[in-house]
């Protein structure tokens, strides 16, 4: 078995574990698995189809361990609606700002940081992808580990483009 795929094997036990702990599941493409499509149970915060922020409980999203892995970071899609600075949706291609990588953190431990950015107990509005989100989250000082309802009650700027950030399902 080659270094690669000894890799692959462990992250498939380790996203196994953290499954078994609640709140993620998934499934995976190849043998070993190189893709993971995600789903995760967290509050985190959407556009509603009003134009509002809305609490949203479940995302979803693919990672893509591809053969630079891990000595890059995986490639990771949103799918689903969102509002976070970091994380963009997927009428915008669902690109997502992790930060700082290194080869020793597992697909786990990148999900981890995954739940903590959807829940805002992470959040870097400085370094901002979704340039909209980082701005209104400057305007309202948002600070990580604010809670995700609370948020959700601030209002959105007049001439905010709601389609340029997805509707709550």
């Amino acid at each position: 078995m080659s270094p690669r795929d000894r890799r692959l094997m462990s992250d498939l036990r380790q996203m196994e574990e953290l499954a078994s702990t609640g709140g993620f599941s998934f499934r995976t493409e190849g043998n070993p698995p190189d893709v993971y499509h995600l789903m995760l149970n967290e509050r985190g915060i959407a556009v509603g189809a009003d134009g509002r922020l809305a609490v949203r409980g479940l995302h979803r999203f693919d990672a893509y361990l591809h053969r630079e892995y891990p000595r890059r970071p995986p490639i990771i899609t949103w799918l689903t609606p969102i509002f976070h600075p970091n994380i963009l949706g997927p009428e915008r291609n669902g690109g997502v700002c992790i930060g700082s990588w290194s080869a020793a953190e597992s697909l786990s431990d990148l999900c981890v940081r995954l739940r903590n950015l959807v829940a805002y107990r992470s959040v870097n509005p400085a370094d901002a992808l979704n340039r909209e989100a980082g701005e209104w989250a400057t305007r309202h000082q948002i600070r990580a580990g604010t809670d995700v309802a609370e948020l959700a009650a601030l209002e959105l700027e007049r001439g905010f483009d709601v389609a340029l950030v997805g509707a709550a399902r």
